[in-house]
């Protein structure tokens, strides 16, 4: 059973056990911006995103902040708590949010009882391990340009939703938002997002929302770190007509654009990303 397949199936069967026993997870609102859980809480329950939009961050003794994830409707997080020990990062709603909160001990009886998905959890936090794996990869081998256009492809790949010009993102990431995700400057994003545009990579359009060109975005990211092209030349690649990925698959966050790589490059892997 591939990774992916494991993951869907666990978030799949975990939805079924909660329709089928409500009472083993219990429904919670989360305002815009308020809280899920914060740095330093020993909250040992899982979330499942019903409605809404969350992000989870760390923040630095110099205050830096470091934006993780963002989880939208279908999505789990928090599994960090099942280990019993302090959050060491921040759940805060982007806007109004519902979820579901299972504790360790119901999600463990869970688990007890059934082997099947106690294999699709494995999967699960192995996907987590390679997400993991990927952003520190990036970290090291990409400049903060490149790391921005593989950030904003993997969201794109997981929150998008395709139209005739490219990938639409509708959800508000700003500039200060992208900048704590890759690891960088709020001008500096500014100027590689003018970059972008010129190069006809992505629209950035009012409000904080964005259209990518996947398949001009993913060559930039992949060839022009080996030399290859310039954003110029990327400028009339046309997007693909693979279909956008539904939430919760992996495969959102997978650097891979139409099958252009050439095998054993470094990134060219299959390790992905759950959403």
């Amino acid at each position: 059973m591939s990774t992916s397949t494991g993951v869907h199936e666990f978030c799949s069967r975990l939805r079924s056990a909660l329709a089928e026993e409500p009472s083993l997870a219990s429904r919670t609102h989360v305002p815009k911006g308020g809280t899920v859980y914060n740095s330093g809480d020993r909250d040992q329950r899982m979330y499942i995103v019903e409605v809404g939009q969350l992000k989870t961050m760390t923040t630095a003794a110099d205050g830096k902040q470091c934006l993780l994830s963002i989880h939208t409707p279908s999505d789990t997080f928090g599994e960090l708590g099942l280990l019993d020990r302090p959050r060491q990062e921040t759940a805060i709603a982007m806007k109004h949010s519902v979820l579901r909160q299972i504790n360790h001990a119901k999600l463990l009886a869970i688990l007890s009882q059934d082997d099947l998905m106690n294999r699709h959890f494995t999967h699960f936090l192995m996907s987590r391990l390679l997400d993991q794996q990927v952003t520190i990869t990036q970290l090291v081998t990409m400049d903060s340009e490149h790391r921005l256009a593989a950030t904003l492809l993997r969201i794109a790949r997981k929150l998008g939703r395709r139209t005739a010009g490219g990938v639409y993102i509708d959800i508000r990431l700003t500039q200060e938002d992208l900048a704590s995700m890759v690891g960088t400057t709020r001008s500096r994003v500014g100027l590689f997002l003018k970059n972008f545009r010129e190069g006809k990579l992505v629209d950035p359009l009012p409000g904080g929302f964005m259209l990518v060109r996947e398949d001009a975005l993913a060559n930039y990211v992949e060839r022009d770190l080996a030399g290859e092209r310039d954003l110029a030349d990327l400028a009339a690649l046309a997007v693909p007509t693979q279909e956008c990925r539904p939430a919760g698959n992996p495969a959102h966050f997978a650097l891979r654009p139409s099958g252009r790589r050439a095998p054993g490059r470094l990134g060219t892997s299959t390790i992905e990303r759950l959403g």
